[in-house]
């Protein structure tokens, strides 16, 4: 049975499982500087991208689910990247 309460596009943009850590405004700036950075052929490696993530979210004050240890961000923070 379809769910009719919503539009289509409040369908297709529901966000499932666990929510982010860095806001979509934050996530989009990191990979812009990631690109920049690649077009600059100086690549990153995804370490750090992760220590990027982590610092970030120590900046801004957001609350982490980070690996404390590592300073970095988790695999499964990555892959949304």
């Amino acid at each position: 049975m379809k769910d009719t309460s919503r539009s289509q596009e409040e369908q297709v943009n529901v966000h499932l499982g666990r929510r982010n850590v860095l806001p979509s405004e934050l996530e989009n700036k990191l990979l812009e500087y990631y690109i920049i950075m690649d077009q600059m052929f100086y690549g990153l490696r995804r370490q750090d991208i992760k220590r990027m993530a982590f610092q970030l979210a120590i900046r801004k004050g957001l609350k982490r689910t980070f690996n404390q240890a590592k300073s970095a961000a988790g695999e499964k923070w990555l892959r949304s990247f």
